[in-house]
């Protein structure tokens, strides 16, 4: 069954965080209120009357920018994070309560159930009693969702909470009870259905049945109890499209469930990073409503081309639809109808659905279905029409006038002064995508993209980009900005990704200047950092049976200097260490190596099946610890069995890339060949199959034109580190050698190189 959704623009409002729209219960009238916060502080009650937007009420600047907003479960109350205060309204207004914590993070997340609120920082979660501190929990890793049910018999709620390392975790207070490993990262969580806050038919100790998403696309549903916690169902991180094949879908930002489709069953509705809204109905009623181990069924999709930061639903139109409710990134409030009275931009039509609801079937209604209409009802609408029409035109010129004015002021203040700042927000995510091992570079701008300019102080492999269509330009680098580079954009839009993949072993720090479309023309920086073992993901653990490099650290260090060392060469590790002894475990995303770690106060041991690694790892603890004036004494154990297990993890790479290198020096004289003679069935088998194939080869190759040269760097990289670390400072007499064998790759060569001693 596909369904049919009609965008509806509601409200433009200043840059939104994620959480901080809420549909309000319905109250006198079925039509119900939307409840928003912006990063200008202001919250704003409004809702839909006549196909307009009528304000109920605007708090005044609450001094920060708005992170959360949220309702009282089973009350009429909504409350605000910002900053570390929390804000309590009414649903009239006013401001009934101001809470000032004590926290030093902000309040990303919050929940409220009668006197008692919940909130997320980074790492920390509170817990408040009537205002008062009641409990605090630090989490091991970031906290990107928090929510609360009743789980576990006792006085208060159970909290769950998504965390970055790849966990949902459940807390009693300040205990924790489970730890659910996921996908990938967790960054949304919800309920399917109803809070069970909020069901009546709920008992504590029945399952909870609730739904995640993960930084890597997958969404799923997972059923705990206070015995257990399992996950039943969800759906695929991948997704075809017509001409581009299968890819990964985009990061999940919010989840929500509700009868959309009217098939009395819940509807799935996912928000992700990249702006993609999709609907997919879960099946029968009676099974949906118990779990989803049934393949859910797509119904609708769309793309907004920027991320979504909230969804909800509710009857905000006036129509008898249960619509969906959303914010992006940009500030934009939107809904989804099937009433195909959306189209109308005057909001004439929907006005008449309005009053359909209210006194019967309105002239609208009985045009559409045929009715002879007299001409007064004819001439009412279109009269209607025109004043709407009117009303818009007039608001389109004040704002082009108070534009105007805006602008005009700005160039007195500028002959003056040199611009320094600019209203318009721009934000960026920085991650690694283990599938392709590479980095994607996520920007979005509140306002249009014009430009970007990239540099970099180490070598950075730029692979593509997405979203904008774009024109990148390189500029040739030096030794001290190896990437200069820029990228100028095509067409209108406000999110862009760039892919790019950096070499393991060095460090350094990637700067983008992102210039949006607006007046003053001003850059905002952004720098982001690259870690010597930048490629490197967090696992749960690593291989036993596999020969290993070992290094082993002892001194007067603390279990916090380790973590802080580490820090500087892995991604993904909590800001400081959650226990006495640490252990952490990684894999390379590009080559598939390991890496194993335990450190504690004192001692720390490294393990790892390839050489550069290990070698990384002691500069970096070396480096970093005499900057402390530490001594830290150190061993290091070479196995000579990890060097052709290395390079037997790089030949599959190695042997692809040799063959579409030849493949492609092949290609012109080919087809030089075929426009001579005209006919090439002389042509022997493979031969004949690179011509075939000769575009898809080209592109494929253009691609990663880089890879090649990167793949032999590494294994030369390796080579250097093995003879290092047995105290040879220099190999280069042998290096030229090793260059010779790789361009023309054979594996047991190659082995053989690595075999043979150096004296």
């Amino acid at each position: 069954m596909d369904i049919q959704l009609h965008r509806l623009d509601l409200l433009q409002c200043g840059a939104l965080q994620p959480g901080t729209l809420e549909v309000l219960p319905v109250g006198k009238k079925k039509q119900q209120k939307i409840a928003v916060g912006d990063d200008t502080g202001i919250l704003q009650v409004f809702y839909l009357k006549k196909g307009e937007v009528q304000y109920e009420w605007k708090s005044p600047p609450l001094g920060r920018e708005i992170s959360s907003v949220v309702m009282q479960m089973a009350k009429d109350k909504i409350f605000v994070g910002c900053g570390q205060s929390i804000h309590g309204f009414t649903r009239k207004g006013k401001e009934f309560v101001k809470i000032k914590t004590n926290l030093t993070e902000t309040i990303n997340h919050l929940f409220v159930e009668e006197n008692m609120i919940w909130t997320g920082g980074e790492y920390i979660l509170n817990i408040y009693d009537n205002c008062k501190d009641f409990g605090f929990v630090m989490i091991k890793d970031r906290i990107n969702d928090l929510t609360c049910a009743p789980i576990y018999p006792g006085e208060i709620l159970s909290t769950v909470v998504a965390c970055q390392d790849k966990c949902l975790r459940v807390f009693q207070g300040e205990k924790a009870f489970h730890e659910f490993a996921v996908e990938g990262s967790a960054t949304a969580i919800g309920f399917h259905g109803l809070n069970p806050v909020d069901n009546p038919t709920h008992h504590v100790g029945d399952p909870v049945q609730m739904i995640y998403g993960t930084e890597q696309g997958v969404v799923g549903l997972c059923s705990l109890d206070a015995k257990s916690m399992r996950r039943t169902g969800g759906l695929s991180d991948r997704q075809n499209r017509p001409g581009a094949g299968s890819s990964r879908r985009a990061r999940v930002c919010c989840l929500h469930t509700a009868d959309i489709s009217k098939s009395g069953a819940l509807d799935l509705l996912v928000g992700r990073d990249d702006g993609t809204l999709e609907l997919w109905g879960l099946g029968d009623a009676a099974l949906a409503a118990q779990r989803l181990d049934q393949a859910p069924t797509p119904l609708w999709e769309t793309c907004l081309q920027e991320s979504i930061r909230s969804l909800g639903s509710g009857h905000v139109t006036g129509g008898d639809f249960v619509e969906v409710v959303l914010a992006t990134y940009g500030g934009k409030v939107l809904a989804f109808t099937p009433s195909s009275a959306a189209k109308d931009p005057t909001g004439t039509q929907m006005a008449q659905q309005e009053e359909k609801a209210e006194a019967g079937t309105s002239l609208m209604t009985r045009m559409v279905k045929g009715h002879k209409s007299s001409d007064l009802e004819q001439a009412e609408i279109k009269q209607e029409r025109a004043r709407r029409f009117q009303a818009l035109e007039q608001e389109v010129a004040r704002l082009k006038a108070e534009t105007d004015k805006a602008r005009k002021d700005y160039q007195n203040l500028s002959s003056e002064q040199i611009a320094m700042q600019t209203t318009t927000k721009v934000s960026h995510r920085f991650g690694l995508t283990s599938e392709e091992a590479c980095y994607i570079l996520t920007i979005e701008s509140q306002a249009a993209i014009e430009l970007i300019a990239l540099r970099a102080d180490v070598e950075v492999d730029l692979l593509d980009h997405s979203g904008t269509s774009a024109i990148l330009s390189r500029s040739r680098g030096d030794p001290q900005n190896p990437l200069l580079a820029y990228y100028r954009m095509q067409e209108e839009g406000s999110r862009f990704q760039i892919r790019l993949r950096t070499v393991e072993g060095l460090s350094g720090t990637l700067s983008a200047f992102v210039v949006p479309a607006t007046q003053p023309k001003t850059a905002h920086l952004i720098s982001v950092s690259i870690k010597p073992l930048a490629l490197h993901e967090k696992t749960p653990d690593v291989s036993p049976d596999i020969p290993m490099n070992e290094l082993r650290l002892s001194g007067p260090f603390t279990v916090t200097d380790m973590h802080s060392w580490l820090a500087q060469c892995v991604n993904e590790l909590p800001s400081r260490p959650t226990d006495d002894e640490m252990v952490i475990c990684y894999r390379s995303t590009f080559v598939g190596t390991q890496l194993y770690g335990r450190y504690s106060k004192g001692t720390a041991i490294f393990r790892s099946d390839s050489i550069t690694t290990i070698s990384v790892l002691k500069d970096i603890i070396s480096k970093e610890a005499t900057g402390k004036k530490i001594q830290v004494s150190m061993n290091v154990d070479v196995k000579e069995e990890t060097f052709a297990h290395f390079l037997e993890l790089v030949h599959p790479k190695l042997n692809y890339q040799h063959a579409l290198t030849q493949q492609v020096r092949m290609v012109e004289p080919l087809r030089e060949v075929q426009l001579q003679e005209g006919e090439t069935k002389f042509l022997h088998p493979e031969l004949q199959s690179v011509l075939d194939q000769a575009s898809d080869i080209q592109q494929q190759f253009e691609l990663q034109p880089q890879k090649l040269a990167f793949l032999h760097n590494m294994v030369i990289s390796a080579y250097r580190h093995k003879w290092r670390l047995r105290g040879y400072q220099s190999v280069d007499h042998r290096i030229k050698d090793l260059q010779k064998l790789l361009e023309s790759y054979n594996l047991e060569s190659v082995s053989a190189f690595f075999s043979e001693s150096i004296d």
